[in-house]
């Protein structure tokens, strides 16, 4: 039964693994400071990994794709994946799911654009459903409101559900002074009715690393930023079923030298 099992999931991560990232993007600017408590079942909780951990797999097949163009068997495609992560799990996932699928619909399953990897996660029974759901904002705070450019904000939010909540995302977004989008998407895994609180940091210190010849790089002006976070059931703004948008939250601090 666990190798019956461990096959489904395996199966399960090449669904997963056909979208580049649009949910869960982490900010460098934008963290989560605790880690929610998650009321859980006593068994394996896959559903974390088979969301956020294979996005390494989706990218490096597609630069393999790109690299090598045809690729002739999945062992060889596989192989490439293991030899270029270095990772023995990603190679034996990749061969897995790809001989499972075959080579032709691995591959478009890989390119496929609109691939939501809570939805699919679902599908496969690895993330709990919960159409039902519900969660209001109880209460949310911007501290400190007004603070000297480089410090670090946090926003402090409680949250109530009723009937417990699907597997989802949070998402926080800062209209930024310089007009620079600012966004990260978070993993709310499904609870059970209760409180629940969370405390996300935004560090207002440009990043001396950033290259403005290879995308814009924020540099926290004075002003004032205006943020929204939303909750939501599945992937935010996602056409597939069990999404909805639970409840917004909206606040904003100002910056000063």
């Amino acid at each position: 039964m666990y190798r019956s099992f461990a096959f489904a999931f395996l199966l399960l991560i090449v669904g997963v693994a056909g979208t580049p990232r649009v949910a869960f993007q982490q900010s460098s600017y934008i963290q989560r400071a605790v880690v929610p408590h998650i009321t859980k079942d006593v068994r394996l909780d896959w559903c974390p990994q088979c969301i956020n951990s294979f996005d390494e797999l989706v990218q490096i097949v597609l630069d393999i794709i790109l690299q090598y163009g045809v690729v002739d068997t999945c062992g060889h495609l596989c192989d490439l994946v293991e030899q270029k992560t270095g990772s023995g799990l990603l190679g034996f996932i990749c061969t897995m799911g790809c001989d499972f699928l075959g080579l032709e619909e691995f591959v478009k399953l890989m390119e496929k654009a609109d691939i939501d990897p809570i939805y699919y996660c679902e599908v496969m029974k690895i993330c709990p459903i919960n159409d039902n759901g519900d969660a209001k904002f109880k209460s949310f705070a911007v501290l400190p409101p007004r603070a000297q450019t480089e410090s670090k904000i946090a926003l402090d939010m409680v949250y109530v559900s009723k009937n417990g909540t699907g597997t989802g995302e949070m998402i926080i977004m800062i209209q930024t002074v310089d007009k620079i989008p600012l966004s990260a998407g978070l993993l709310l895994e499904a609870q059970k009715p209760g409180t629940y609180g969370e405390r996300i940091v935004i560090d207002t210190t440009p990043d001396p690393d950033c290259d403005p010849t290879q995308g814009e790089c924020e540099q926290w002006l004075e002003g004032t930023y205006n943020i929204t976070v939303l909750l939501c059931n599945g992937q935010c703004g996602s056409h597939h079923p069990h999404t909805a948008l639970y409840d917004t939250a909206r606040g904003s601090f100002t910056l000063y030298e």
